[in-house]
Formats: structure tokens, sequence, C-alpha cells
């Protein structure tokens, strides 16, 4: 339990220092977190966004139609080809005829949101190194391996072990 609390403290200190540089910025982190996923992966379906950043839609959208205020995104409405498109010949199925003229949102940066975070991304960069420097590459690279390793986490296993503990 105290590994779990010195984790969960830890990150909402880290939040609560990176938080406040973008707020000058009027960013909150999650915006930040988008931008910059937009910028590493480039376009993305609205969807697609919220499942990568564990975000309900409603609440991307809310982000997005934010940062297209600012002009750092824009999402556009596309639609998708027929199933079959390049097979039209073949009869369509009923399913194929519902795919047809489905509309779907698509969040990509603009040339000023590039801009921006080219521009913001290399101080983010050293402001996280600052507060890691307590640490020292080995110990960095550790860090980083356990997190992906408790997010990869068996819950099976664990629900074994759980059981195990309370018929002791």
């Amino acid at each position: 339990m105290n590994a779990y609390m010195d984790l969960i403290d830890t990150a909402e200190w880290l939040k609560g220092e990176l938080r406040t540089p973008l707020e000058s910025f009027d960013l909150t982190m999650g915006e930040f977190r988008l931008l910059q996923m937009l910028h590493r992966e480039g376009a993305l379906t609205v969807s697609d966004a919220a499942r990568r950043r564990k975000a309900k839609r409603q609440n991307m959208k809310k982000m997005i139609k934010h940062l297209e205020a600012r002009g750092f995104v824009r999402r556009m409405i596309v639609a998708l080809p027929p199933v079959g498109f390049e097979e039209s010949h073949k009869a369509k199925s009923k399913r194929d005829e519902k795919r047809e003229g489905r509309q779907m949102g698509v969040v990509g940066l603009t040339a000023s949101g590039k801009k921006f975070i080219r521009d913001v991304l290399p101080s983010h960069r050293k402001l996280v190194r600052s507060l890691l420097c307590v640490l020292d590459s080995r110990e960095q690279m550790a860090l980083s391996r356990s997190c992906r390793k408790l997010r990869k986490g068996d819950v099976m296993k664990f629900l074994a072990e759980i059981r195990m503990v309370d018929e002791e």
C-alpha cells in the first residue's frame, strides 16, 4: 500500500509542477497531451484520440473545441467510402449499405498548432528533465519500465493473488 500511495502522491506532485506552466498558455494537461500526440502521430479520428488518451468522447470533443477556438487544431468530418467500393459490380449487403455515407470526425494540428507545439515542447522537456534529474538515467529507465509493467498488469494473476491472501 505504501508503494501505491507514494506513486499516486508523486504523480499528483509532478502533474502540479507541470500544470502551472501550461496554464500560462491557457492549456490543460489533457489538451497539451493531445497536441503532443497529434504532433507525434498526425491526424487521428476523435474516437481514436479519446481511446488513446483514455478519455470519454465528450471530454475529448470539449478539449478539441477549446483547441479549435485557439486555432491549434482543426476538426473535419470525413465520409467513409462504401465497403467494397472498388468492387462496385458485386451485390451490396444491408451491412454495406448502412456503412455507405457514414461520417467520422478527424482532428489534426493546424500550421499554428504545429508551430506552437514545436516552440513549447522543448521548454516542457527541459522542465520534465529538471524535475526528474534527482534520478540518474538508470533509475529513470527502471521507473519507466516499472510504470509500463504496471499498466500492462495481469489482472487475472492479480485476482488470484488477492484470493490467496483472503483465504489465509
